[in-house]
């Protein structure tokens, strides 16, 4: 059945061949005319950024300050510059930014869209070339244009308002972290004047200095409590920059289980002469070896959110670049589209391609 539908096929071709090569060769004048005549030439201008290292989020905070190394990685690892990338992509397709870019240029005078809307849709698909390579944490920004001079200029704005974007994101953001760490370090101060304040009064009031050999036998127990509030206090702030399921959130929780499990160990630990804890101490040296705790841990906690504290002050009055431009961009002399051999072979093989179909039609 295939084979003779075959052979018909042939058969209308063979005898409306002649048609066929006309039809063929005025759709190919005609389309050579709208190749080089009606369709006016597209160009492209680009150029290539790169994210600069600093970072002005809690991740470049806690980057710089040795008490808290582990998060180093956090502040430039690749998958910071992954969703810095991610960012940048996101305020180029942004309406604001389309809107700003067409309203500039005057872009939908020459469009001639009746809605708005149809004119930035237009933009964000036909103008407008992005693409990332997440690897050298940089990224591609392209223009297409019938001039080529605006094509360059187009670029320069978007880069120039990329960067100016995300510098006003990233004040806003460290004024975000200010505000918290502000919050953090005041409490801190409050917890800590209370503290000193316990401790003074019961000594005022007791004048209890426990033994130096009690003192040694428990002073392991009571860095473990405190290392485990000053790690808790640290979490806080990774869950403040980071979401719950990213792995240093949760490399952190069990650091905190482990130095718990290693103080209850302690705790359960049998009574010896050997072995003391604040559990067998005389009721009046563990308080007091409790109230000198609390002040040690708000003073670790001080230290480090301290200078936390002063360089998220600085880091909202930053306004360095963001951006690195690696290659500027340019006025192009050679068109990019449209490709004229491919809209000459379209229109020939859609003109041809539909005679042939009406003849078939036809003839049956």
């Amino acid at each position: 059945m295939k084979q003779n539908q075959i052979r018909y096929l042939i058969e209308i071709f063979k005898r409306n061949i002649k048609l066929l090569m006309l039809t063929s060769v005025i759709a190919l004048i005609i389309s050579i005319f709208i190749a080089f005549f009606v369709l006016k030439p597209i160009y492209l201008s680009n150029a290539v950024v790169k994210a600069t290292q600093k970072s002005s989020g809690l991740s470049g905070l806690l980057g710089g300050f040795g008490e808290i190394g582990s998060f180093e990685d956090i502040a430039s690892g690749t998958t910071g510059s992954s969703k810095e990338l991610a960012l940048y992509q996101e305020i180029l397709f942004s309406r604001r930014l389309a809107v700003e870019t067409i309203t500039r240029f005057k872009l939908n005078e020459e469009w001639e869209y009746n809605y708005f809307d149809d004119a930035i849709n237009n933009f964000q698909k036909n103008t407008l070339l992005v693409s990332s390579n997440k690897q050298s944490n940089t990224m591609s920004i392209g223009a297409y244009d019938e001039n080529p001079a605006r094509a360059k200029e187009i670029v320069d704005f978007l880069i120039e308002r990329l960067n100016e974007i995300n510098v006003e994101l990233n004040i806003k953001n460290a004024r975000n972290n200010r505000e918290f760490i502000e919050k953090r370090y005041e409490l801190t101060k409050v917890d800590l004047r209370k503290a000193e304040d316990s401790l003074k009064q019961f000594q005022d009031k007791y004048g209890v200095f426990p033994d130096q050999v009690v003192k040694a036998a428990v002073q392991g127990q009571i860095q473990l409590e405190v290392d485990i509030k000053s790690e808790e206090v640290k979490l806080e702030i990774l869950r403040k920059m980071l979401s719950e399921n990213e792995p240093e959130i949760k490399a952190q929780v069990e650091k905190i289980n482990l130095l718990k499990n290693q103080l209850n160990s302690i705790e359960t630990e049998p009574y010896s002469k050997n072995n003391l804890s604040l559990n067998n101490t005389p009721s009046l040296v563990l308080e007091f070896l409790r109230l000198q705790r609390n002040v040690e841990i708000n003073n670790k906690i001080i230290s480090f959110v301290l200078p936390l504290f002063e360089q998220a002050k600085i880091e909202e009055n930053r306004e360095t670049p963001t951006l690195l431009i690696l290659d500027n961009s340019y006025i192009p002399d050679k068109k990019s589209k449209p490709k004229r051999l491919y809209v000459m072979l379209i229109i020939t093989a859609i003109c041809t391609l539909s005679v042939f179909t009406y003849k078939v039609i036809r003839t049956k």
